[in-house]
């Protein structure tokens, strides 16, 4: 039986931004973002009387979050999707890595670079000071970006594409990029700046810079990819990596 949700999170559709704070609509909703389920399996995983998911399903279709179809192997059963993007959701505001970047961006007022650098990660702290987790509104918008800057790339080779965004990076960051092939092909990015200035939070912080890498391989390629971060110097490691699968 899955744990019940104890906090506020925020859909996106085209009717815009939905907050839903139900535990159990919560529970869907989350099983659904790991792909569709039959309406036995959410009974089965939130332990709830079928009475009470079918009142709960309803009224996720009616805010156009989930939508219902036939299952194709039995027109008798019924699957259901998401048709919403998760953005974000509501936590115990945290004030100690904004405090600390307030006093960054104070510190390189008369370095253009880095006081840009810094006014970042202090707009990404502050929703975290003021209790809000951002961070998958902000790969959704760096996938955006991602998109559009696509056509400044010419590679359509894996390869040759990762070397292209490696250069790129370098060219607009003061960081150093590697590209490793193989099976898991990964960019690692080293950020002296980033090294100095962002704390050990214990996850992941490049949400932007994840959703920017997926966008551009999404559009080029022409195929489904995906980017994850898997060390950080959010996470405590002497630089970022982020794993690509194709």
């Amino acid at each position: 039986m899955a744990k019940p949700e104890t906090k506020t999170e925020f859909f996106y559709t085209e009717r815009g931004l939905i907050t839903v704070d139900s535990p159990v609509k919560l529970q869907i909703l989350n099983l659904l973002r790991e792909g569709p389920k039959s309406f036995d399996e959410i009974v089965k995983y939130t332990a709830k009387a079928k009475s009470t998911i079918s009142v709960h399903l309803n009224n996720l279709r009616s805010c156009e979050l989930v939508e219902e179809n036939s299952d194709p192997q039995d027109r008798r059963k019924k699957i259901y999707s998401l048709t919403s993007h998760y953005m974000g959701c509501s936590q115990e505001p945290f004030i100690g890595h904004y405090s600390s970047l307030l006093e960054t961006v104070a510190a390189n007022g008369n370095d253009r670079f880095h006081f840009m650098e810094a006014l970042f990660h202090v707009m990404r702290f502050g929703f975290e000071a003021y209790g809000l987790d951002n961070a998958p509104v902000v790969r959704m918008i760096g996938i955006d970006i991602g998109k559009h800057l696509s056509a400044n790339f010419v590679s359509i080779a894996p390869e040759d594409l990762f070397n292209e965004i490696a250069d790129f990076m370098e060219f607009h960051g003061d960081c150093r990029v590697s590209v490793f092939m193989g099976s898991s092909p990964a960019l690692q990015i080293e950020d002296d700046f980033k090294a100095r200035v962002i704390p050990a939070i214990g996850k992941p912080f490049c949400a932007l810079r994840e959703g920017i890498l997926e966008g551009i391989l999404k559009e080029k390629l022409g195929k489904e990819c995906g980017v994850l971060e898997t060390e950080c110097y959010g996470t405590g490691h002497t630089r970022c990596i982020f794993e690509i699968t194709i």
